[in-house]
């Protein structure tokens, strides 16, 4: 949240940010389970599932999907005028 006095000093793009990763807990209690990456690729455009040696695509609509027992334990966001692409100037 920010107040409206810092709202107008900052652009559209500094104010949201992208998902870029989760990381999951697979399991029923924490000191046990295994841990899965879905990982977002901006030079390819989609994301990946790192599960120990196995990599493969895997859709946005799965990466936001709750699948019981697994937990997103870690996100990782990145501000949307820092992306590739983007060419956001800070408001003076």
């Amino acid at each position: 949240l920010m107040s409206p006095n810092s709202r107008g000093k900052f652009s559209t793009l500094q104010r949201k940010y992208k998902l870029l990763a989760v990381i999951y807990h697979d399991g029923k209690e924490a000191t046990k389970g295994h841990y899965i990456a879905d990982i977002y690729h901006s030079g390819y455009n989609f994301w990946l599932r790192y599960d120990d040696s196995l990599v493969k695509p895997v859709s946005e609509a799965n990466v936001l999907r709750h699948v019981t027992p697994r937990v997103p334990y870690l996100l990782f966001y990145r501000r949307g005028d820092t992306l590739v692409g983007t060419s956001a100037k800070p408001k003076a």
